[in-house]
């Protein structure tokens, strides 16, 4: 909740997929193919930053997806909401 109360900032950046995967905290679906380059989707962090130092233990403290079909601005937009099911 604290996090979306935060309005934390989300950022996408289309980057090689070699230097994608390079970041320590990327989360991606195992098994699924991504494009080359490919677009990458943080919550809380700059793209860039993180391509740049892939990495820093501080990016484990963030969300960093290969292309997550985030559509929001900041996690305000999110708004309340129960996960279900992974």
């Amino acid at each position: 909740r604290a996090v979306i109360e935060n309005a934390m900032p989300v950022d996408t950046s289309v980057i090689p997929l070699k230097e994608a995967q390079a970041i320590s905290s990327l989360r991606a679906v195992f098994g699924e193919a991504y494009p080359d380059p490919v677009r990458v989707v943080s919550v809380g962090a700059k793209v860039l930053e993180m391509q740049a130092a892939p990495t820093d233990g501080k990016w484990g403290g963030f969300s960093v997806e290969l292309c997550g079909g985030t559509h929001i601005m900041n996690t305000a937009e999110a708004e309340s909401f129960v996960i279900t099911e992974e």
